[in-house]
Order: C-alpha cells, then structure tokens, then sequence
C-alpha cells in the first residue's frame, strides 16, 4: 500500500487523482466541513462532472475541489485538503488540473471566493477582485449570491 507521504512526495502526478461523483459527496461534505466550507452547490458540480477527488490507496479521501463553468468563466470552490495532507503540493495539484478542465469547458478567466487561503492563491498567480465584476453568471451562483457574504474577498486570473 502507498503511503500518504509517499503520494504526496510525488509532484508531477496524483494517480490518484479523478473526476468524482455522487458517490463521493458524503465524503467531500465532510471535508469541507471539517475545513469550515460550505457545501451549497456541490451536488451540481458533482454531477455535471466538475468535482475532483484525491485518494490516497487505500481509498482514504485526501482533497477535492469543484468548479462551475458559466459561458467563458469558471467558478473554482470547494478547495478542501486534510490537514495531514496539507503542504505537500496536493492543493495545487487539484486547483491545476480544475483550471485546465474550466479551460477545456472553454473559460477565458476563473475566480473565486476566499476568507482565508488568499495567499494561498496569490502565490499561483491569483490577483484580488472586485466582487461586481464578476461575470453574470458567476455573480448569480449559489458561491456568490447564498453561501458566501458579501464581505468575503474575492479573486481571479486568467486562463
């Protein structure tokens, strides 16, 4: 069996690394629980096939991360590690591989919603955002509208 540290020493690629679904929601609520994030939205990104899981062999559940496409722009969320997984390169790992599905989806520019892993994103070339410039379709997502108050910060890049 693979240790944990053994995959997270990998930096080229997680194997296990897949797009996740209905079967996998449980668990990612659990995740985002644990790490204090919401999970309004997910069942949308799970089944229209934008939630990616991380799994350690043993199937043990390391990290996700979703995303929702809207015309040109990707919404990234759902950006979950656990805590013994954490700074190894796996965060980066699921938000890498999310930007290039949000740019096989045809997104010109992602963003996102943070309180506390603004430098998190920064450091991986995320700039700070103004909240009404967010495109239509993302400033009318569950993320914008619902589950994230107003005051929390927001951020973007390219594609």
């Amino acid at each position: 069996m693979l240790r944990v540290g053994e995959l997270l020493r990998m930096t080229a690629t997680f194997p296990s690394l897949r797009v996740g679904g209905a079967d996998d929601l449980l668990e990612v609520e659990h995740l985002l629980q644990a790490a204090g994030l919401t999970r309004d939205g997910l069942d949308a990104c799970a089944r229209g096939g934008m939630l990616l899981v991380a799994r350690a062999d043993d199937d043990c559940l390391m990290g996700c991360v979703a995303l929702e496409t809207f015309e040109d722009a990707a919404l990234l969320r759902s950006l979950a590690v656990t805590a013994g997984a954490r700074g190894h390169g796996l965060g980066s790992a699921l938000v890498a591989r999310a930007l290039d599905q949000a740019r096989a989806a045809g997104a010109h520019e992602a963003w996102l919603l943070t309180e506390t892993a603004g430098p998190f994103f920064a450091a991986r070339g995320w700039d700070a955002a103004d909240r009404a410039a967010a495109p239509a379709g993302i400033a009318g997502s569950v993320e914008f509208t619902s589950a994230c108050p107003s005051r929390v910060p927001v951020m973007r890049r390219d594609l």
